[in-house]
């Protein structure tokens, strides 16, 4: 797993459904641990990785990263769109 040096929240708080219970993906720490136990070693998840860790050195590219993220969840079937929906209407 990627050990995130600098963890800054994302830009918004992404919900995964892949249990019972949602994930909320809210910072760079929390994005690196899904990837690492829900993101298999498809180009997908790992522009998703390369992402965070982009975002981990720049602060600039923090947006890129929640994007790439929500991109990967959203293709695999995993973004909670209810949840993302009302957590980000009251942000």
């Amino acid at each position: 797993m990627y050990q995130v040096k600098n963890n800054r929240r994302l830009t918004r708080q992404l919900m995964a459904h892949v249990c019972a219970r949602p994930a909320i993906i809210i910072d760079l720490y929390d994005a690196a641990a899904f990837i690492d136990m829900h993101g298999d070693r498809t180009q997908l998840w790992v522009t998703a990785e390369t992402a965070v860790r982009c975002a981990d050195q720049n602060p600039r590219l923090i947006d890129q990263a929640t994007k790439t993220l929500e991109n990967a969840l959203r293709r695999e079937g995993m973004l909670d769109w209810q949840l993302a929906s009302v957590r980000t209407t009251f942000k």
